[in-house]
């Protein structure tokens, strides 16, 4: 009922995803050991899955199912990654 209060909740949702992309962008750019990410399915789809759920963010349960399946599928390929070393 009160579209001021979701209108505010979206700016703050907005400043967080901006000062995260700034952060891991500062971080990646100080580390001088190159890790290069290889190509990989599941990790593309976790991807597509989170940019998917940000869209349809209005409705929020497919909002949400998808972000929790591509936070499922992105700590699968870390588990995966984690015991191939």
């Amino acid at each position: 009922m009160m579209r001021g209060g979701e209108t505010l909740w979206e700016l703050w949702l907005a400043i967080a995803v901006a000062v995260s992309v700034l952060v891991v962008t500062s971080v990646s750019l100080l580390i001088k050991k190159k890790q290069v990410l290889p190509n990989s399915p599941i990790f593309a789809l976790a991807i597509a899955l989170a940019v998917v759920g940000i869209t349809f963010s209005d409705n929020p349960l497919v909002g949400y199912s998808f972000l929790g399946t591509s936070m499922a599928l992105s700590v699968i390929y870390a588990v995966k990654n984690s015991r191939k070393k």
